[in-house]
């Protein structure tokens, strides 16, 4: 059994996530598989999954460079696979044990964000598929819009040893929000 940073016993265990104007959710737990170097393309795409763009992401695929891509849905089987296959096929670049995955959702989003990214995340100027590698909460993130459990909001990436750092961030600047 992983231990996750908000776990107990984890890293950034009593972390309270806020939950009030804007809500923060992990989903570190989550699977997901990293693809990276010379081939990490040409396999997946060989798989079946379609290539988006460089940032850009389709059918559950991140593509952050031309042979860097993270998948977040059905990882864990493509996974199995991949360990199966002979090379070349890229490397495992671990995104699942270095990476946290927050999900923001909630009625002060935009405003929020506005404060935390330095990038215009607004439907007119970032569009549904698109990528940005950028900092959110002060921190080298990647962010992508993203409905979880029905709520429309941002998903995010960042160090996972920034947890505590990262939802600390997020609840300081929804603060001015608060209805409480």
């Amino acid at each position: 059994m992983k231990t996750f940073p908000l776990s107990p016993g984890g890293a950034a265990d009593n972390v309270t996530l806020i939950d009030d104007v804007i809500t923060l959710t992990d989903l570190t737990p989550l699977p997901r598989f990293g693809l990276k170097g010379r081939g990490s393309a040409a396999w997946l795409q060989a798989q079946g999954r379609p290539l988006p763009q460089i940032n850009q992401i389709a059918s559950g695929v991140l593509r952050l460079g031309r042979e860097d891509l993270v998948v977040v849905e059905a990882a864990d089987d493509l996974r199995a696979a991949w360990h199966a296959a002979p090379a070349p096929k890229g490397y495992n670049a671990w995104r699942e044990e270095t990476w946290a995955w927050m999900h923001l959702s909630g009625q002060h989003l935009g405003d929020v964000l506005a404060k935390i990214c330095p990038v215009d995340l607004s439907p007119a100027a970032f569009k549904d598929n698109q990528i940005a590698q950028t900092r959110v909460g002060y921190l080298e993130a990647i962010i992508w819009r993203h409905t979880f459990e029905g709520r429309e909001g941002f998903s995010v990436f960042f160090d996972i040893a920034a947890t505590a750092f990262f939802a600390n961030a997020v609840t300081t600047a929804a603060r001015e929000f608060s209805e409480g």
